[in-house]
């Protein structure tokens, strides 16, 4: 998906910014003063990193609409937010694992209860605990963060080898597992090109991250 040289460790410190970036409007109710910063600052148009993900591709063509010449209609963008995630009634792109594991409500609690045992085991806790479940896309991306942070501290070969062990894990039982549903499900029910854009970033970031990352 991305050209990748061992020597550089900035490859990945730029997914981390995409990802805490795009995470954020997911878990936010965007401010107008941001998006319109964002776009005063052609900030889209200095994407960190480049890749040949298809998914990359289609993230980049919607968001390099925002930029300082074009008519943001935050309104849209707001009402995209509400819709999607539960500002206004039923979800219709629903930021939880849970939803997309099973059609079950009895078991609704589970990946909540799983991912909750994975973040105690880093001794971590999220800022919005008890507010948000921690199945919230959100919150998973931020503890993947968590963990490519930790992923460049670690010098010692052996622990480095069990962090990517545990990163790949990650994405594959949890985050890999609905985050392209998810996505779908933002694409027929998105209007604006901030949020199509948004949903396209996160998934090619965790897939290039898992294709840059080997056990």
């Amino acid at each position: 998906m991305i050209n990748h040289d061992d020597s550089n460790d900035d490859i990945l410190k730029g997914y981390s910014m995409l990802l805490y970036f795009s995470g954020s409007f997911v878990l936010n109710q965007p401010q107008e003063s941001c998006i319109h910063d964002l776009a005063s600052s052609n900030i889209f148009k200095k994407m960190p990193l480049a890749s040949s993900n298809p998914d990359f591709i289609m993230a980049s063509s919607y968001l390099n609409k925002i930029d300082e010449h074009a008519h943001i209609d935050y309104e849209e963008i707001l009402d995209d937010h509400l819709r999607l995630f539960g500002g206004l009634g039923t979800p219709t792109a629903p930021p939880y694992e849970s939803v997309y594991l099973s059609e079950d409500h009895l078991m609704f609690q589970k990946p909540s209860l799983e991912v909750k045992r994975i973040y105690e085991t880093y001794g971590w806790r999220s800022s919005l605990n008890g507010k948000v479940p921690e199945d919230h896309l959100g919150i998973e991306l931020q503890f993947l963060n968590l963990l490519l942070e930790k992923y460049h501290e670690i010098e010692d070969r052996i622990c480095h080898k069990e962090l990517a062990i545990d990163i790949n894990k990650f994405i594959d039982n949890h985050l890999g597992t609905w985050i392209h549903s998810w996505n779908r499900d933002l694409q027929k029910n998105a209007a604006s090109d901030f949020y199509k854009g948004i949903g396209y970033l996160i998934v090619a970031s965790v897939v290039d991250i898992k294709s840059i990352i080997r056990n």
